[in-house]
């Protein structure tokens, strides 16, 4: 597992002073119109995809999206990137990323796989055909090179963006999906991941995900003040225990990115808090959300950066 420590941002300890928090949420309003407030409205052109279903998991008629190729590109053909929000639904935060993607020429899709703050019951297997169908889709597109595809995720769709990259859950998307070269997940609950991991016969249909981990390039990003983590327990590297259940091949082509101080949802447009029983391996729990214009901009370059070396010829 490769561990970047090019930022300052990265952590080597976590922050134990609570003031600190406390301090960013009262300037969160000041910061916020600098992150995705003003991008709501993803660039491209809206797009309407036809739907599928997989069996046991559940089928969607259409999926809405937004489809954006880089301006004046010239190429018969390129890389794109399938983005998938966050469960507040869409919220500007694809636009925050797919606005640099298409101007480092790798057009991209942002789809709706639900309203806002109306995520499934049934958790990430629900919207598991919102991606298959999206997947099949940029594929069919003349000006897509299929060979090259990404997915980027946010909370919810970094969930989904670690099971992608799973054997496991390629099969059962079908042959005629295409498989993603190289994913990167924001933020994707790593404790309540490898909670679920380390328990036999954990009643979830991904719980052998970690076990059939594909060999691809993945970049995961994630605060150390993230209160969806078990840092007491798990240390300022929560990610590690997760991404330790996975294949050494895997493992060596993962690059997790600990982002000092920030909070879950850091590159988000606004400032929240709110209780989740999903949060700290779903033992419940308050979650602060905190922009950070700084750290957002290098998390998007890392981002730009990691799609640029893994899916451009």
């Amino acid at each position: 597992m490769t561990l970047s420590a090019s930022s300052s941002a990265i952590a080597v300890r976590r922050h134990r002073h609570r003031g600190r928090l406390v301090f960013l949420m009262a300037a969160a309003a000041l910061v916020a119109p600098s992150l995705g407030a003003a991008q709501t409205e993803r660039p491209g052109e809206s797009v309407l995809i036809p739907g599928t279903s997989i069996p046991g998991w559940g089928q969607v008629d259409t999926v809405p999206g937004r489809f954006g190729r880089p301006a004046g590109a010239t190429a018969p053909k390129e890389p794109a990137v399938l983005i998938l929000h966050g469960s507040g639904g869409v919220d500007g935060r694809g636009a925050f990323y797919a606005t640099v993607l298409q101007a480092a020429g790798i057009a991209t899709l942002e789809i709706t796989m639900f309203p806002p703050n109306d995520w499934p019951s049934a958790g990430q297997k629900a919207t598991m055909p919102h991606a298959a169908a999206a997947l099949r889709w940029l594929a069919a597109q003349p000006t897509v090179d299929g060979q090259h595809l990404g997915v980027l995720g946010f909370s919810w769709g970094g969930i989904m963006t670690v099971y992608l990259a799973s054997e496991l859950v390629q099969e059962r998307l079908g042959q005629d999906v295409p498989a993603p070269a190289a994913f990167a997940s924001m933020y994707p609950c790593c404790t309540r991941l490898a909670y679920k991991a380390a328990i036999p016969n954990y009643p979830d249909p991904f719980y052998n995900v970690p076990t059939r981990m594909r060999a691809v390039p993945m970049l995961i990003q994630v605060g150390t003040r993230d209160d969806y983590e078990l840092y007491e327990e798990l240390g300022d590297r929560p990610c590690d225990a997760l991404i330790a259940t996975w294949p050494l091949a895997v493992r060596e082509l993962t690059t997790v990115r600990y982002i000092e101080g920030a909070t879950h949802g850091f590159d988000g447009p606004v400032a929240k808090r709110f209780r989740d029983n999903a949060a700290r391996a779903n033992r419940g729990g308050m979650v602060n959300v905190v922009p950070s214009p700084k750290d957002a901009a290098e998390a998007r370059q890392a981002v730009v950066s990691f799609f640029g070396k893994h899916l451009k010829p």
